[in-house]
Order: structure tokens, then sequence, then C-alpha cells
């Protein structure tokens, strides 16, 4: 019988919590091309703050619990932002959608401190509603480009 090293059990262990993702929230399957979610994201969350550089995950700029933008960010113990990605090689895609929260510390810095599952919950409903708006409004002859 083979024992395991308790490092290795650790490490392992470790490496299962890490490549978990906890929290946020998953639209399934989204039949919308990946420039009209990110339109309907945009149109959501407001022009992104960071974009990768596939156009597949964008992060929108601070906000505070109001969700209204952080003027003075100097005077902020809050900050909140919202991360969209869009997973998938082809259609339909699925949306990750999360909103992270970030305190001050003590050294004046910003520092994560968790997810607010709740406002990502009501953000994917609004997403997933302009997904569906802009689905209806599409232009069935734009989708099919000839070159």
């Amino acid at each position: 019988m083979i024992q395991a090293r308790p490092y290795v059990l650790l490490l392992s262990s470790l490496f299962f919590l890490v490549s978990c993702r906890t929290g946020g929230v998953i639209l399934r399957d989204s039949p919308v091309g990946v420039s009209e979610t990110r339109k309907a994201i945009v149109s959501v969350v407001g022009q992104p703050r960071h974009m990768s550089k596939d156009g597949r995950e964008l992060t929108s700029n601070f906000f505070d619990r109001k969700q209204e933008p952080i003027e003075n960010m100097d005077k902020a113990r809050e900050r909140l932002y919202t991360r969209v990605t869009i997973v998938g090689d082809r259609r339909p895609y699925d949306l990750y959608v999360e909103v992270l929260v970030e305190k001050r510390s003590r050294n004046g810095s910003f520092e994560p401190s968790g997810l607010d599952d709740p406002r990502a919950g009501q953000l994917a409903e609004k997403i997933r509603q302009a997904l569906v708006q802009s689905r209806e409004n599409r232009n069935v002859i734009d989708d099919f480009r000839s070159f």
C-alpha cells in the first residue's frame, strides 16, 4: 500500500480549491453571436474599463452599492465592478457574470473582499433581457454576410 505524503495531499486539495469557480451567475445557451452579445453587455454595464484581446471578457468601471459611478476614488471605502466572460468556442455561448467587491485597506489600496451574487443575478437578468431584445430586433440579412 502506497501512502501519500501530507504535502502532496495538501497541494492537491489546494489545487482543487483554487480551480473551482464559486460565486457569480451563469447564463446558459445564448444563441446570439459574440459581437451582439458584447453590445448587449455594454448596454447594461456601460463602456468597459478593460476588455480582453479576444473581446470575450469585459470588466466594467467601478461603481458603488447604488450602482452609481464613483466620482472621487480617494474618498471611497468600497468599490464594485462587474466582470462578464463569454464562454465557449461557438454558439450557443454561456455567459459568466460576477460582481466583485473591493475594500480599502489600511495602507490605502483596494483589496478584494468578496463577490456580490445577488447583484450579479440582477445584472445577468438585465443582460438576458437585452440579448432577447437584440435577437428580436436584428436583421436576418445582416447575419449572412457573403464576404
